[in-house]
């Protein structure tokens, strides 16, 4: 059974889409920038959204923001092995260029919220509420095991909610931790149904519930806020196309390469003004 399970999960991570992006990954890091631009493409609505969640500013000038780092990313890309490592500096990177702000002014009270929380907090509640990624992705770029991340969604969500994490007996905070994990995989029939009843079990813990799966329109609401129409976002392609045409990639020394084969840990900082 497990090694059955382990084949379906290996055919999970290899969907085209995955396997296309990986494509272009390659072909950019040997200088074609028309397939960089399809690879950014891809995470083109997301960071937007983050930086949306993060700043109070004009569009304009997020469009900037988005411009300058896939930039720089642009010039880090020889560094990349893999394509999580593509991913994981994209995520340090708004981490990184988030985390000493707190601009919380929003006339949306959801986006004033998520502006107050952490920046990794924010990150992993975004990339996986509204960019759609999956929990093993997530993880694997933010360095943590899948127990510590459903705790720091658990965490999220409930501050979302008005609701302090640390108000939260431990009993709580166990079964909400072990809802936001059948939030994710709910092909365990048995497991979900002895969650159910343990749920019902603690009145406060349903109630909080019920505030998790009330806040799935309200995100919709607004990631279509930062998401851009079809002519802003050629605007934006174009302005990344052009940005790479005018700054060279770096070359990572044969060290480095070596030990990002093994963990990605060297490349240059990125830090978006």
């Amino acid at each position: 059974m497990n090694s059955i399970r382990r084949f379906f999960n290996w055919l999970k991570r290899s969907d085209p889409a995955r396997k296309a992006a990986r494509s272009n990954l390659k072909a950019a890091k040997r200088g074609d920038r028309e397939q960089y631009l399809a690879l950014a493409a891809n995470y083109i609505d997301l960071t937007q959204t983050f930086f949306g969640c993060s700043f109070a500013e004009p569009k304009e000038l997020r469009m900037a923001r988005v411009t300058q780092l896939f930039s720089e990313l642009w010039q880090n890309l020889p560094y990349a092995e893999r394509l999580s490592d593509f991913e994981y500096m994209l995520a340090e990177a708004l981490i990184e260029s988030t985390s000493d702000h707190r601009m919380t002014n929003s006339p949306n009270a959801l986006v004033t919220k998520l502006r107050l929380l952490s920046a990794e907090s924010r990150f992993a509640f975004l990339a996986y509420a509204c960019g759609n990624w999956p929990l093993r992705w997530i993880a694997l770029v933010m360095r943590i095991n899948t127990t510590a991340l459903h705790k720091l969604l658990s965490e999220a969500r409930c501050e979302l909610c008005s609701i302090r994490w640390e108000s939260l007996t431990f009993e709580e905070r166990d079964c909400l931790q072990a809802i936001s994990a059948s939030l994710e995989n709910c092909s365990n029939v048995r497991a979900n149904k002895l969650l159910s009843k343990r749920t019902h079990t603690i009145p406060r813990v349903k109630d909080i519930k019920a505030h998790w799966f009330e806040l799935r329109p309200e995100l919709v609401e607004v990631r279509m806020r930062y998401i851009l129409d079809q002519t802003n976002r050629e605007a934006l392609l174009t302005a990344i196309l052009d940005a790479t045409a005018a700054e060279t990639m770096q070359r990572p020394a044969l060290v480095d390469r070596m030990v990002n084969t093994v963990q990605f840990s060297r490349h240059s900082k990125i830090k978006v003004s």
